[in-house]
């Protein structure tokens, strides 16, 4: 059933796009904080959040799967000012196939933040140091592929990280029950990778089957 103009009221999808992006746009105004540092990482994890919640409407009111990509290639062949710091929400058009429209604009953490990869594996040898052990890795999706994807800020990336929402708004979980988005402090190091160098510098977000968001606070939290 169809409203008309004239008829008051909105639907709970309207509520939930609306609500989305006015937290994508308080989100985004974080980036004003500056460079690392308490602040800043708050508002890295409160763009992860929102993000987050943008893509599970989107695929809500679009009635199709929806992602929030994360820039994954790692230089020399991918752009270091990309790497594990841009981020935007993606819709599959049409539903089910792996053609993919972005959503709003891209969005970049502040500097010296970093989305955590899902594997430390390799990284310690091109000079990133994890300081805490266990990691608080992220568990996230990989996709690979010659272009992520033609036409945005993602273009001829090889290899991306993602969140993918379905149109009733659950996800389907990795190894674990939950999706962790954790994002961390680092410095470049001399080959361009993000070296993470404080063990109390961590939050990020947990996301459950159901499409549920707990922000986490602390490494070991994750």
């Amino acid at each position: 059933v169809r409203r008309s103009l004239g008829e008051g009221g909105f639907t709970l999808i309207e509520l939930m796009v609306a609500v989305g992006l006015i937290a994508l746009l308080v989100a985004a105004l974080g980036l004003s904080l500056g460079d690392g540092g308490g602040n800043a990482l708050a508002s890295a994890q409160k763009i992860i959040g929102s993000l987050v919640g943008s893509a599970r409407a989107q695929a809500a009111v679009n009635q199709t799967e929806a992602r929030v990509l994360v820039y994954a290639t790692r230089p020399p062949s991918g752009d270091s000012d990309k790497y594990l710091r841009l981020l935007q929400v993606f819709i599959a058009s049409p539903e089910g196939s792996n053609t993919w429209v972005p959503v709003g604009s891209p969005v970049y953490l502040p500097r010296g933040l970093y989305v955590v990869p899902t594997s430390t594996v390799g990284l310690l040898a091109s000079g990133v140091i994890w300081p805490v052990n266990p990691a608080p890795l992220s568990t996230l999706g990989t996709a690979t592929g010659p272009t992520q994807p033609v036409g945005t800020a993602f273009n001829g990336a090889t290899t991306v990280l993602y969140v993918q929402f379905n149109a009733d708004g659950t996800i389907t979980p990795p190894a674990s029950p939950y999706f962790k988005f954790v994002v961390a402090t680092g410095a470049l190091s001399a080959s361009s990778l993000p070296a993470f160098n404080n063990a109390g510098a961590v939050r990020g977000v947990l996301i459950r089957p159901s499409g549920a968001v707990t922000f986490v606070n602390d490494a070991a939290s994750f």
